[in-house]
C-alpha cells in the first residue's frame, strides 16, 4: 500500500466519523431542545391555569357578596313587612302583634353588657390579683429571691 492510498482511506474515514457525530450531536441537541420546550410550555400552561384558578376565586368572592347584599336586603325588607303588619293589626284589630326588633342592635347590646376583659391584669375591684400583678405568685416579700450560697 502506498504512502498516498493510506492518506486518502485516513481522510475518507474522518470525514465518514466526523459526518456520524454531527448526526449524533444534532439528535442529541434536538431531544434536549423539546425537552425544554416542553418545560416552558408547562410553565405556560401552570401560568395560565394559575390565572384562570384567580380568575374563578374572584368570580366565587363575587358571588358570595352579591348573595350576602341580597340576603340583607331581604331580611330588612321582611323586618319592614312584620313591622307594618304589626301597626295595621292594632289598628284594625284587636290582635296584638309584637313589632320585629333588628337582630344587629340586639347582640350588640348583648356584648357590650357581657363584655369582661382579659384576666391576665389585676383589676382594681378584685381581691385576688392577676398574673401580671405585683403580688402574683409571692407570698412574703420579705423572702429572699436567690439561694444563699454555703462555702
Amino acid at each position: 500500500m502506498n504512502l498516498e492510498e493510506f492518506n486518502i482511506i485516513i481522510f475518507i474515514t474522518g470525514i465518514i466519523i466526523g459526518c456520524v457525530a454531527t448526526l449524533a450531536l444534532k439528535s442529541y441537541s434536538a431531544k434536549n431542545n423539546s425537552k425544554k420546550t416542553d418545560s416552558s410550555s408547562n410553565i405556560i400552561t401552570m401560568k395560565s391555569l394559575q390565572q384562570e384558578l384567580d380568575n374563578k376565586q374572584v368570580i366565587i368572592d363575587n358571588f358570595f357578596t352579591d348573595s350576602n347584599e341580597h340576603l340583607m336586603s331581604v331580611e330588612k325588607r321582611l323586618t319592614e313587612l312584620r313591622n307594618t303588619l304589626a301597626d295595621n293589626a292594632s289598628q284594625l284589630s284587636n290582635v296584638k302583634i309584637e313589632r320585629s326588633i333588628t337582630e344587629t342592635n340586639n347582640s350588640d347590646t348583648v356584648e357590650a353588657e357581657s363584655f369582661e376583659p382579659p384576666r391576665d391584669y389585676a383589676l382594681k375591684k378584685d381581691k385576688e390579683p392577676g398574673m401580671l400583678s405585683e403580688k402574683f405568685g409571692f407570698n412574703d416579700k420579705n423572702i429572699d429571691i436567690e439561694p444563699k450560697r454555703t462555702i
